[in-house]
């Protein structure tokens, strides 16, 4: 069965990929019209154009190549010169991660750690803030966001797999408000869910900070972040 990749640049016409305003392009493969791959385009704005472009990649890792080599010239042509995105370790084939290679692909030194924290458990006190329900994405349980950080959560099997993002680093008690709004809306509106896990980026004492108070605890799964140089 062939795989078909289409690149969008509208909200419009992916909306349920779409994360926020720092979508610049979503990447889509399709297999017999069903979804088996997606890559989101963030321009982090930054001035460095080995920094400005992340890649949020989600699905079978069997179709990375297609996917980053479909986001490769859409990055280029909007002044960037490398694409990163972060890949889980373990998980990866050998083929995967051999074509990965032969596409110029590189992995990082910096390793991002998983937290993982068991339920049920004593939930802490409430947050004093209330946070605002998001637009989640496809395959999203929900999305939730306290001034400009935000969390949504998916579910695989019996754990709930929270994805966090904010645009200034905030403060380890705000995150902590926002990460416990989001398990106790986990555990009010789904059952059968045994523990909720988190990715922290190096160097995110904050957050880090913020996952300790909640009784969350580093695991041994790790993730490291992949950079395509691209050409002129």
């Amino acid at each position: 069965m062939s795989v078909s990749v289409q690149v969008y640049r509208e909200c419009g016409a992916v909306p349920e990929f779409w994360s926020d305003d720092r979508t610049f392009a979503v990447v889509v493969a399709r297999e017999a019209g069903s979804v088996i791959g997606s890559v989101v385009v963030l321009d982090l704005g930054a001035d460095d154009p080995d920094l400005r472009f992340v890649g949020v990649v989600e699905g079978s890792v069997d179709v990375r190549v297609p996917l980053v080599e479909a986001a490769a010239p859409v990055v280029r042509d909007a002044g960037g010169r490398t694409l990163r995105w972060v890949e889980e370790t373990g998980e990866m084939s050998l083929g995967a991660a051999a074509a990965l290679e032969q596409l110029g692909a590189v992995a990082g030194d910096e390793v991002h750690r998983w937290w993982r924290r068991e339920l049920p458990a004593e939930l802490p006190a409430a947050p004093d803030g209330r946070g605002t329900e998001l637009p989640a994405a496809e395959g999203a349980l929900f999305r939730v966001g306290v001034g400009d950080a935000w969390c949504e959560v998916e579910v695989d099997r019996d754990r709930a797999v929270l994805v966090h993002d904010r645009q200034e680093e905030g403060t380890a008690d705000a995150l902590a408000a926002l990460v416990s709004l989001a398990v106790r809306q986990v555990t009010a509106g789904s059952s059968g869910i045994r523990a909720v896990e988190t990715g922290v980026a190096p160097g995110d004492d904050v957050f880090e900070t913020a996952l300790v108070s909640l009784g969350f605890a580093p695991t041994t799964r790790r993730a490291v972040e992949y950079h395509l140089a691209l050409g002129a």
